[in-house]
């Protein structure tokens, strides 16, 4: 076959989740596993630098990658680098730049172009592609599943300072406009002044492919201080975030971005690649801005739909997630680009909760931790988000002149902080607390975040009917509707009723649209949670099933991985057998 599907089942994920996980747990026989790994994927490279999945009888001069190649390697450029930051090991370092000299060897100025059809500028110029590309993947991602590349190998750059790897993906971004056909890179300006919506772009904006370039992007920014990369990303951010981003933090509708409002609450939606792509996005935004706008989206996305997309017994992360849905289908499938995804942000996400620069050190995320620096340590207890207070203790600090920056949630509208039991004043939600003193062994800061439980209408929602591109692809139009849905949240978290945790309905799998009204004049009252492992707190609530007063619990949406019952049977594991659903009828 002149294309095919890359079937090398996402290796460059695994491999970097396990050194990730391991080295954070300090668990020495799952690094023995993932170095023996690694060193297999080493030695298979080819004296070329090739380490990928396509036979070699396939590959020539005039084809030396196919498919999904790119996509696929990209992930192996960065376990090879991560590991190398990690560790030190310098045959990753090496495999890397050999991998990176294969691609600069037969794409680059008068090479191999990343084109998305058989068309060449200007005949492809707004023309809607049905292909697949020799080199850049699925054509409907018009080029930018092969440019996606100039991350990883910037990257490299910044950690070799080998200036060809900038050019190169300097090079590559400079060509988006002319491969695409859709001045898709140019027109991000327009995305940033407010004036068009990331997915009016190009004809099908996958999210997962955009957010993966633009990493990228703000990569060489970072490098070359291009302000023009960095406002492009932080408006197509905006824009995503303010009209595309979902009530538990997550994105996508069926793996791409959708005109005006929409998101369908139940089907094809919150792909875990998106998730992971998104997240590791907002954090370099983050990073390179100090504005707690991107914290408390992580916080979002990392306290609901993360781990809703994973299974409570073995681990595994569904492809999609959807608010409303069924369970346990979709769970188990793979290994492919979502199961790996999962594990991978979920071994990133330590990584996220700390920042530090000079004297500042921020506190990004608040989950019960430790931290154990060179010259400052400390530990958060408490048992955040569930409870809404916790503290600070720290546990050493040889440079004592360090000022401890506080995100203050911005749903968060009447925060406390104290130092040893003295209030500080000039608390303002969404921002982040300075605190400057001389640190000492045993110093405490005491943190609560008031939570308020209440009922949310939901905004923009329509029905929906759909249409198919020639690959597939599910498209999205919207129908009026007077029905409209509720959701109850409280601080970050965003509550279902997940009939795994009802089953005093007598059915499993609820029609929650047809079949279930919510009293939202109700009060839910705090209850025992029926599984002490869950995530809660737990809520007992007021509803009519088919016309008859019932009570039923709201859980934390993190929770719906558990997809059966303890100590009842389980179900078939394909099968939709139960229901759960975040929006809610009233």
């Amino acid at each position: 076959m002149a294309w095919d599907w890359t079937k090398a089942e996402q290796h460059g994920k695994w491999i970097e989740s396990a050194y990730l996980s391991a080295i954070q747990r300090n668990d020495k026989a799952l690094l023995d596993k993932a170095r023996t790994m690694l060193k297999r994927i080493v030695d298979s490279q080819e004296e070329s630098g090739y380490v990928g999945a396509t036979s070699k009888n396939y590959r020539s001069d005039e084809r030396p990658v196919r498919g999904m190649d790119a996509y696929e390697l990209y992930f192996v450029f960065h376990a090879f680098i991560t590991v190398y930051e990690e560790t030190g090991d310098k045959a990753s370092l090496a495999a890397a730049e050999k991998l990176a000299d294969y691609y600069l060897k037969y794409f680059g100025p008068g090479k191999l172009e990343f084109w998305p059809s058989d068309l060449r500028d200007p005949e492809n110029r707004h023309k809607s592609i049905d292909a697949l590309s020799q080199f850049a993947g699925h054509g409907v991602h018009y080029s930018w599943e092969g440019t996606l590349l100039c991350d990883p190998i910037a990257r490299l750059y910044e950690v070799t300072g080998k200036k060809k790897y900038l050019d190169w993906s300097l090079w590559v971004v400079g060509n988006i406009d002319k491969w695409s056909g859709w001045d898709a890179f140019s027109r991000l300006d327009s995305v940033a002044d407010g004036t068009l919506g990331v997915d009016k772009l190009q004809p099908y904006v996958h999210s997962h492919t955009f957010q993966m370039n633009f990493m990228g992007f703000l990569r060489l920014y970072r490098i070359t201080g291009d302000k023009s990369l960095f406002r492009k990303v932080a408006g197509a951010w905006d824009d995503i975030c303010n009209r595309q981003m979902y009530i538990t933090g997550g994105v996508s509708v069926a793996e791409h971005y959708e005109h005006g409002y929409v998101k369908p609450v139940s089907g094809n939606v919150v792909e875990t690649c998106a998730t992971m792509s998104w997240m590791q996005l907002t954090q370099m935004l983050l990073e390179l801005t100090g504005e707690s706008k991107y914290a408390d989206a992580m916080e979002r996305l990392m306290m609901n739909h993360v781990f809703a997309a994973q299974d409570c017994e073995s681990g595994t992360c569904r492809y999609h997630t959807a608010p409303n849905g069924t369970k346990p289908h979709d769970y188990f499938h793979g290994p492919d680009c979502c199961t790996a995804s999962g594990h991978r942000i979920i071994s990133l996400l330590p990584t996220f909760f700390y920042a530090e620069n000079g004297k500042d050190f921020y506190i990004n995320q608040y989950l019960p931790s430790r931290y154990d620096g060179k010259d400052f340590a400390f530990e958060i207890s408490g048992n955040y988000p569930e409870s809404e207070s916790m503290v600070l203790t720290v546990l050493s600090s040889k440079n004592k002149n360090k000022i401890l920056n506080l995100r203050i949630p911005s749903w968060c509208k009447a925060p406390e902080v104290s130092v040893n039991g003295e209030r500080v004043s000039g608390i303002e939600a969404g921002k982040y607390l300075a605190i400057t003193r001389k640190w000492e062994k045993g110093d405490k800061i005491g943190i609560t975040f008031p939570m308020e439980g209440k009922w949310i209408r939901r905004e923009h929602h329509s029905k929906y009917t759909t249409y198919t591109l020639p690959r597939g692809e599910i498209m999205y139009r919207e129908e009026p509707t007077d029905k409209i849905p509720y959701a109850f949240i409280r601080g970050p978290l965003v509550y279902c009723l997940d009939m795994v945790w009802n089953k005093q309905l007598c059915n499993d799998d609820v029609n929650m649209e047809k079949d279930i009204r919510m009293d939202t004049n109700s009060e839910p009252k705090w209850i025992q949670k029926p599984d002490t492992e869950m995530l809660g707190p737990v809520y007992q609530t007021q509803a009519s099933y088919m016309g008859r007063k019932v009570d039923v619990l709201l859980t934390p949406f993190a929770n719906i991985g558990q997809w059966f019952r303890p100590g009842e049977e389980k179900p078939y594991r394909n099968a939709d057998a139960f229901t759960y659903a975040i929006w809610l009828y009233k």
